[in-house]
């Protein structure tokens, strides 16, 4: 079987990202591109993960606790097997569907229902534990927005991983600078971001948040506790049009859509 290059799959990621920002409802953009390469790395190189099996009990699982970035998760499952991408298209946020605009459990390799900001890392903490009570290998991976890190919930759960010292889990905080009320820094400043998550007892890194290789060796690195992962992204990342304000939601129309996918180095008809 060729391998496909994790380039390739993100590039690929974005382009469905884009096509469900032209369908009726629009989707939250500019924070799911912002993720795309930490999709990539977990999904396609460091996770155990069976796709045909999603729910194999040996499996590790990723919670994307900024679950209004859905489309983002929904694409990088469809590049990686999990699901049919022409379906998605074609139902995102319809009537009945399982592909809501905030991640739903209906959706194979989806976890958990998140969309509540600050439930994800208590829920990976949880999930963590248990696996550590029975004696199970499996890992948990939370990716967290950098807004979303000013709820008190996630430290509160930060402070139990570490004092459990629970190595199978790792955050990612997708660190974008901007959030629905606009940019991070001017709400509620996480500028020493790296230093708290340090200081709660994490083994905590900072890298460039679309650099593949930056991120699989950070996420292969060997650890004994709790680890953070401070990506450093853009919004709109990968799509020149869009990088660097990406808009927190978008509803394109046909020609945005072709605008947009030429801006990604897609000829459309």
């Amino acid at each position: 079987m060729v391998q496909v290059p994790l380039e390739e799959r993100a590039r690929r990621i974005r382009r469905t990202i884009l096509r469900l920002a032209a369908t009726p409802v629009g989707c939250h953009l500019g924070g799911s591109l912002s993720m795309v390469e930490l999709l990539v790395v977990l999904l396609g190189r460091v996770m155990h993960v069976r796709p045909q099996e999603p729910r194999w009990e040996e499996r590790d699982s990723l919670i994307l606790s900024k679950g209004h970035a859905a489309a983002g998760l929904y694409a990088a499952l469809a590049e990686f097997g999990f699901i049919d991408a022409e379906e998605l298209v074609q139902r995102y946020n319809a009537e009945g569907s399982p592909y809501t605009g905030h991640v739903s459990a209906a959706v194979p390799g989806v976890e958990f229902p998140t969309g509540s900001l600050g439930h994800g890392v208590g829920l990976g903490v949880g999930m963590a534990l248990g696996h550590r009570l029975r004696q199970r290998a499996n890992r948990v991976f939370v990716i967290c927005g950098d807004g979303e890190m000013g709820e008190g919930s996630n430290w509160e759960a930060l402070q139990i991983a570490a004092q459990h010292k629970l190595s199978g889990l790792t955050v990612l905080v997708d660190r974008n600078g901007g959030q629905n009320d606009g940019p991070t820094e001017s709400i509620l400043s996480q500028a020493a971001l790296v230093q708290r998550l340090s200081a709660f007892g994490l083994g905590t890194v900072e890298v460039d948040g679309h650099d593949l290789e930056a991120l699989a060796r950070a996420l292969e690195a060997p650890a004994e506790g709790p680890r953070a992962i401070v990506a450093n992204t853009k919004k709109g990342a990968g799509v020149p049009m869009l990088r660097g304000k990406g808009p927190h939601y978008a509803t394109f129309n046909p020609e945005q859509l072709k605008r947009a996918l030429a801006s990604l180095g897609e000829v459309t008809p």
